[in-house]
């Protein structure tokens, strides 16, 4: 890999990772709550923080080796100057895109397992349904009977 794409590299594992991290979290912020909370949150969260950031940098360092040679092979067939700015932009992305969407496929499997390996046996702090209560029993009316009535109250 050419040194110069050395800093387009750090630039897409930054972005890279700040996008896996958002998404993916908030993907499995939603499914963590469907599941009623049933999670270590703090093992999950620190896992998945780290294999967002690992796809991050490897998706950015691949697709950018991948492009290089996508461009290389676009460049090759462009005879104008339009073509050659179309080729550099439309063949490196359609690799880097690729790439990331391969990186994602493989978090979200990653999140899962990760999920998998943070469950927890105790009881959820989340309780959707209201717990039935028995019906009132009526009173009896002996109790009516010995109060005296009244006149004034």
């Amino acid at each position: 890999m050419d040194p110069q794409l050395t800093s387009l590299v750090i630039l897409l594992t930054i972005f890279w990772f700040l996008v896996y991290w958002v998404l993916g979290g908030v993907f499995f912020a939603v499914v963590a709550i469907l599941r009623l909370g049933r999670i270590r949150m703090v093992r999950f969260s620190c896992l998945f923080t780290l294999l967002a950031l690992v796809l991050g940098a490897s998706a950015a360092y691949f697709g950018v080796a991948r492009s290089q040679t996508d461009v290389l092979s676009c460049l090759s067939d462009a005879q104008t100057k339009a073509e050659t700015v179309m080729a550099v932009f439309g063949c490196g992305f359609a690799s880097i895109f690729g790439v990331f969407l391969v990186g994602a496929a493989i978090l979200t499997l990653g999140g899962f397992l990760i999920m998998a390996i943070s469950k927890s046996k105790t009881k959820p702090w989340i309780i959707l349904e209201e717990p039935q209560e028995e019906p009132p029993t009526q009173e009896s009316p002996t109790l009516d009977a010995q109060v005296p009535e009244s006149k004034f109250f």
